[in-house]
């Protein structure tokens, strides 16, 4: 957790004197206060200006020009004696030191999770970073000309308390969110700030900015082993991702749902601790929900390793209860529908003392479910051995065989021609589309061909474990993801850790065969291989999952009625211009009479963007910085 910011005025600053920060500069770094814990730090040179608060280390000025960083690096010891660094060598100073040595190609040496700025003074020119997995944020503006400037910050409001700095809506994001579509990756609900892509580079010179991909996704070769072998190295691997993640000093804590990738976690914690002192466990319950509640699981897992159990009761949360606040907190439109449970577990999580608080999120895509391996089975003539994984699959997840063979085996097995002609023919009917954003609106911005684009990408992968892995974890979705925990847990003064997410572990799972992503029915084998004797039996042999999305349906329906005929009178005047009006209500409607998760979803995005539009328009309501209590941080003003 920490922040960066610039601002880099083509033009100059004028009437600011001698080393002072830019006005600009300052309003970044008090928009963007909650993010850091440690010492405020400015960095200024004619039109330049750099922006840091962040919890380690110290900036890096001098020949090599100035950088500002935010994250964690994980071969810093290898760097430093590369680099001939003293030990105690800043962050900033060995970034510096690698750029001048190895230019952008520095980056192909660092591992970590990271955002930085650099500063080149030779080349008089801006250069940016983000790391593999965009698991640090990081937002920029440009406007070219002798008057432009270029900005860049942790997060959007830091940019949006630059004066000159646009707060216009995109009209092709609102479509986007309408249809429940996430951002692209490099997109952003505003005209004019865009994201770095996780995985990229950015240069910016006075007259252009030019932007390249450093990484690629690709397999590990994970050679010969047996089972227990393959277990045994992944257990390895997941172990050094969490203590990577751990902060000496500082108190842990693990997200427990009670699903085998977060107690995957909280069993790695406990073994990399030692001990489960201090170790707090913070979880969801919904006692009054049964299909939502692992009550049953979670408390295996604390019972397990003797954590310290926080519930909190999310059956009786208001999901919009305190909107505006972590639309503030989210820079705005953010696809998040169980957002309101991650605020109330970081709040718990902080009332606790944790500082850097672990998950397993989409630890199911990093190990991958590896059902196309039916369709493999068929295809390698593997009949019997089909049959029977088909059978364990479906009596494991509640579907009939027949259903596992139709959605698993025959489908993917159609000749290619013959699924492409069938996708083709639902494009012609406009089948598969949505049909509450506005006709023209669709046919502006090219919706439908996106969409069935995304669907052919699907079409191809399917029937192949190692394509459809590797399309779940190209996702673009995911940036946002981490963006979005990243920025909630932030502003509660913690730091979010995602141990599956580590790239020698993500590449290690790539690299696996069919046969250790499922195998006797089970997905994620080879996790339940790894971790073995650090979760319960009853949990790492489950196959079955809650479904959260009924959750936000009963508690939407319980708690947020006056919110939801809103929708139909004063956010009408907002929302029309987007939505095919009667198909709404016809939503709205069919919502009151019988709740489901699919309009739920609908009239939840619709008060999202409703609030949204609002507060852009008058300054108010999600635009007003909710209050925060902090301590004071030091200043420092260097000249690079």
């Amino acid at each position: 957790m920490g922040a960066i910011g610039g601002i880099w005025r083509f033009g100059g600053f004028p009437g600011v004197a001698g080393g002072d920060p830019e006005p600009g500069l300052l309003r970044m770094a008090e928009a963007l206060a909650h993010r850091g814990r440690g010492e405020r730090r400015f960095l200024r040179s004619g039109g330049l200006g750099f922006y840091e608060e962040a919890s380690f280390g110290r900036g890096a000025t001098g020949d090599e020009g100035a950088l500002v960083f935010d994250g964690r690096l994980d071969d810093r010891e290898e760097l430093l004696g590369e680099l001939d660094l003293p030990p105690g060598a800043s962050t900033e100073v060995l970034l510096a030191r690698a750029y001048a040595r190895w230019q952008r190609d520095c980056l192909e040496r660092l591992r970590g999770e990271f955002a930085f700025a650099l500063w080149d003074a030779r080349q008089k020119s801006l250069f940016l970073a983000r790391d593999r997995f965009g698991v640090r944020p990081l937002y920029y503006y440009w406007k070219a000309g002798a008057e432009g400037c270029f900005a860049f910050a942790s997060e959007i409001k830091g940019l949006f308390a630059v004066p000159g700095v646009p707060r216009q809506p995109r009209e092709s994001a609102i479509l986007d969110f309408v249809a429940g579509l996430g951002a692209g990756s490099s997109e952003t609900p505003y005209e004019g700030i865009a994201r770095l892509p996780p995985g990229h580079w950015m240069e910016v010179a006075r007259s252009e900015v030019r932007i390249g991909r450093y990484w690629s996704l690709a397999p590990a070769t994970v050679g010969e082993g047996d089972d227990r072998e393959l277990a045994e190295e992944l257990h390895r691997r997941l172990s050094r991702a969490v203590a990577r993640r751990l902060r000496p000093g500082s108190r842990a804590g693990v997200f427990l749902s009670g699903g085998i990738d977060s107690s995957s976690i909280a069993g790695l914690l406990r073994e990399c601790l030692g001990h489960a002192e201090g170790l707090e466990a913070i979880s969801a319950v919904f006692p009054t929900i049964p299909e939502c509640d692992e009550s049953s699981f979670l408390q295996a897992v604390v019972d397990h390793h003797g954590l310290r159990l926080h519930p909190v009761r999310a059956d009786l949360l208001d999901p919009l209860g305190e909107i505006e606040q972590w639309l503030y907190r989210q820079d705005g439109l953010i696809l998040g529908y169980n957002l309101f449970l991650n605020v109330a577990l970081y709040r718990e999580a902080a009332a606790h003392g944790v500082q850097v608080l672990f998950d397993g999120f989409d630890g199911d895509a990093v190990v991958s479910h590896g059902v196309d391996r039916l369709a493999e089975l068929a295809r390698g003539g593997r009949w019997r051995t089909l049959a029977r994984e088909a059978e364990l699959l479906a009596s494991g997840h509640g579907f009939s065989t027949w259903d596992a063979w139709k959605a698993h085996v025959l489908r993917p097995l159609l000749p290619k021609p013959v699924r492409l002609a069938r996708l083709r023919i639902r494009q012609a009917r406009g089948e598969g589309l949505p049909r509450l954003p506005r006709r023209e609106l669709m046919e502006r911005h090219g919706l439908a061909q996106r969409i069935f684009a995304s669907q052919r990408l699907g079409l191809a992968a399917s029937g192949s474990v190692d394509k459809m892995h590797r399309l779940r974890l190209a996702s673009e979705i995911l940036a946002t993801i981490f963006e979005s925990l990243d920025k909630e847990a932030s502003w509660w003064g913690i730091e979010a850790a995602h141990p599956f997410f580590d790239p020698e572990v993500v590449e290690w799972c790539l690299g696996l065969p069919s046969d250790q992503k499922l195998r006797d029915g089970l997905t994620r084998y080879a996790l339940r291989g790894a971790v073995r004797g650090i979760v319960p039996e009853s949990v790492r042999l489950r196959r079955d999952k809650s479904d959260q999305s009924q959750a936000l349906t009963l508690l939407l329906h319980r708690y947020n009625q006056r919110q939801l005929r809103a929708l139909r009178e004063e956010d009408r005047p907002l929302l029309e211009p987007y939505l095919e009006w009667a198909e709404f209500e016809s939503i709205w409607h069919r919502f009151q009479n019988s709740p489901n998760p699919a309009d739920c979803m609908v009239l939840w995005r619709a008060k999202v963007l409703a609030l949204w539009l609002r507060g852009l328009a008058t300054g108010k309501g999600w635009m007003e910085r909710p209050p925060l209590a902090r301590t004071g941080a030091a200043e420092e003003v260097c000249s690079p």
